[in-house]
């Protein structure tokens, strides 16, 4: 599945201390690799449950930085986690895949040693 990612600056900044860890050069690359290691990890409460990643304010903030392709399991994954948690309603499948990517990318940030890819 391709489509665009809806990412904030501050995921971008991010994604990339991510990609110097792991010396990678792609944005798409170092997504990928953890969004499925976030899958693997099976504890989507942990990353996906918090108070955090309900709406504070800005949600709607994110734009469309690049065109990113994923598997279907994993797409389908991303699109049953946003069904299962109470995000805030989104205008497009993308930007709810997007919710739950920025989820896995604040997890990340927050709890480095974690996932690991």
């Amino acid at each position: 599945m391709r489509f665009n990612l809806w990412l904030k600056d501050t995921h971008m900044k991010v994604i990339e201390k991510l990609k110097e860890k792991h010396s990678a050069t792609s944005d798409e690359e170092i997504i990928t690799k953890y969004v499925k290691s976030a899958i693997r990890l099976q504890d989507d409460d942990s990353i996906f449950g918090s108070a955090r990643e309900q709406c504070g304010g800005g949600c709607f903030a994110s734009e469309p930085q690049f065109e990113i392709d994923m598997g279907e399991d994993d797409f389908n994954k991303l699109k049953s986690v946003y069904q299962s948690y109470e995000f805030e309603e989104y205008d497009t499948e993308e930007e709810e895949i997007s919710k739950t990517i920025r989820c896995i990318i604040n997890f990340v940030d927050y709890h480095p040693d974690s996932i690991s890819i």
